[in-house]
């Protein structure tokens, strides 16, 4: 689409220029047409470039030269709207807002008919133009390339925390490591059985046979336990008097 640059940029200074005839035409302009519209363009240019050459040696701060560079044709192209097109102030200053109105939608046009990215070029535009402060190379990726060569970033919570609290976590993991023991059988007195049901548990009896399997419940004076054998599982009522020794896997 580069191809139609330049034609597409003729066309929309063409327009431009009608319009701005065709305004002041309406605002009462004297002289309207496009020829003393196009003259009035010329004239302030080459009086604008003139005097901001001038500013230049003068040597101002980079912010009022900025502000001048702007305000400066203004007022240029405001005169001599009013001198050469015969019209009074009023409407001199109403035809430059138009005109400026005007060229700034026919260059964004411009940009998206050749198929140009809006906000590169706008950018671009404005760092020439001086609109940009500093000097600050600023690029604009697509889409695509924003986060092609951005690196992956993990957060954990360890990250979140302050070193306070990280080292009061970590001092509580060492303690959790240290009383962790592995399960085992226990001795426990028969009077304490009830805190073992639930658990595996190993019987003792007074005839010297060892019996081994779950603690169901208690019922009266008996222990329920519940063991797996090969054919399933079997539930063995023992007697509490003929408990020797009671051990809990815990």
């Amino acid at each position: 689409m580069e191809i139609f640059e330049i034609p597409f940029s003729i066309l929309a200074f063409l327009i431009t220029l009608w319009i701005t005839s065709f305004f002041a035409t309406l605002m009462g302009a004297k002289k309207a047409d496009t020829v003393w519209v196009l003259m009035a363009w010329s004239v302030s240019l080459l009086l604008s470039i003139v005097v901001l050459v001038g500013l230049n040696f003068i040597g101002f701060d980079q912010t009022i030269t900025l502000v001048l560079t702007y305000f400066i044709p203004f007022i240029i192209f405001t005169f001599v709207y009013k001198i050469l097109n015969k019209m009074n102030w009023a409407a001199a200053i109403t035809t430059n807002i138009t005109v400026i109105s005007v060229g700034v939608i026919a260059t964004v046009m411009v940009i998206i008919s050749v198929g140009r990215p809006l906000d590169q070029t706008i950018i671009t535009l404005a760092s020439k133009a001086g609109l940009l402060l500093d000097n600050t190379k600023i690029v604009v990726l697509d889409e695509e390339e924003e986060y092609e060569d951005e690196e992956e970033v993990l957060l954990t919570d360890q990250d979140l925390l302050s070193e306070k609290v990280i080292a009061a976590l970590e001092r509580q993991q060492k303690r959790r490591e240290q009383t962790y023991h592995a399960p085992k059988f226990q001795l426990i007195s028969v009077q304490r059985a009830n805190g073992a049901i639930g658990y595996r548990v190993r019987l003792l009896r007074n005839n010297g046979h060892v019996l081994e399997g779950l603690l169901s419940t208690i019922e009266g004076e008996e222990f329920i336990v519940k063991q797996t054998l090969q054919g399933g599982i079997a539930t063995t009522p023992i007697a509490i008097s003929s408990v020797k020794k009671l051990e809990v896997y815990r």
